[in-house]
C-alpha cells in the first residue's frame, strides 16, 4: 500500500457548501450508499505500487457517479490514471520516479479547470466546494446531495491495518496524525456518523473517533449533470457564486 497525498488547505477561493447553500434548513438522510452500483473490486489501481492515490480517488469519484446515474460499470484505466499522475507531478512510468505523491489543491484545480476526460467528446469540469471534516450534517449532506466526495487523512503508523480504521484510534507514537503520511480516498456511504470510504480497491468503514483524527479535508465536485439527473440540488445552491468561486480558482490554477 503506497500513500501520496500532500495536503494543502483549499484556497479561500473555495467555499463551504453550507455558504453556497442553505444547508441549515436541511437534513441529511440518516443514511446513504452510492458505493451499492458501484461494488469494491479489490483493484489497487496501482496505488499499491505508486504514490497516485489522489488521481485513484478522482477517478473513483466519476465512476461511482457514472454507475449510479447510467449504470455504467467502466472502471478506471491505470493508463488513464498514472497519465494524470505523470501531468499534475512530472512521475515518469518508465522510471517510476518523481513519485512523491500529489498536490491536493493542484490536483482540484486542475479538475476544475480542465477537466478530467470521462469519453472522447466529454470532460468531467466540476465547481469545487468543501465540507468542514468535524461537522457530521455538512459532511453528510454533501455525501447525500452532491454524490461521493475526496478524503484527505494523516494517517497514523497504526492506520496500516486497515481494520484499525474501523475502531478508535489508540494512544502513543504510533497514533500521531500523520506518522505514516497522507492519504486520499473517496466516501459515498454513510450510516449516521460513521462512513464508509474506498480506499486501495476496498471499502473500509470509518470510526467517527479516527474520522475525527485524521481526516483534514472533505472536498466535494458539484456536477450540473448530476443534480439534474438525480434531483438533488441542495436547497438554495447559489450557481452564479459558485460561478464567481471558480473563476478565481481558474485564474490560480493559470498562474
Amino acid at each position: 500500500m503506497k500513500l501520496g497525498a500532500r495536503h494543502r488547505t483549499q484556497p479561500l477561493a473555495v467555499r463551504p457548501l453550507s455558504q453556497r447553500a442553505s444547508l441549515h434548513l436541511m437534513t441529511p438522510p440518516p443514511h446513504v450508499d452510492w458505493h451499492a452500483k458501484c461494488p469494491a473490486d479489490g483493484d489497487a489501481l496501482s496505488n499499491d505500487k505508486y504514490g497516485c492515490c489522489v488521481e485513484v480517488a478522482d477517478y473513483r469519484i466519476i465512476q461511482m457517479r457514472k454507475a449510479n446515474l447510467w449504470g455504467d460499470a467502466t472502471k478506471p484505466l491505470v493508463s488513464d490514471i498514472l497519465g494524470r499522475y505523470s501531468a499534475l507531478t512530472g512521475f515518469n512510468i518508465t522510471t517510476g520516479q518523481p513519485d512523491n505523491g500529489t498536490d491536493t489543491v493542484a490536483d482540484m484545480q486542475s479538475w476544475c479547470t480542465h477537466g478530467i476526460r470521462i469519453s472522447d467528446q466529454t470532460e468531467d469540469v466540476p465547481y469545487w466546494t468543501m465540507a468542514h471534516p468535524t461537522n457530521q450534517n455538512e459532511v453528510n449532506l454533501a455525501i447525500a446531495h452532491t454524490g461521493p466526495v475526496a478524503i484527505t487523512m494523516l494517517l497514523p503508523i497504526g492506520a496500516q491495518d486497515l481494520n484499525a480504521w474501523s475502531r478508535a484510534p489508540g494512544t502513543g507514537a504510533d497514533w500521531q496524525p500523520g506518522s505514516w503520511g497522507g492519504h486520499r480516498v473517496m466516501c459515498g456511504k454513510y450510516d449516521g456518523n460513521v462512513r464508509t470510504v474506498r480506499t486501495w480497491g476496498v471499502d473500509v468503514t470509518v470510526h467517527p473517533d479516527f474520522w475525527n483524527a485524521y481526516v483534514v479535508s472533505v472536498d466535494a465536485t458539484i456536477s450540473h449533470e448530476w443534480l439534474d439527473t438525480t434531483g438533488l440540488t441542495p436547497l438554495g445552491l447559489d450557481f452564479d457564486a459558485l460561478k464567481t468561486d471558480m473563476t478565481y480558482v481558474q485564474l490560480a490554477a493559470n498562474n
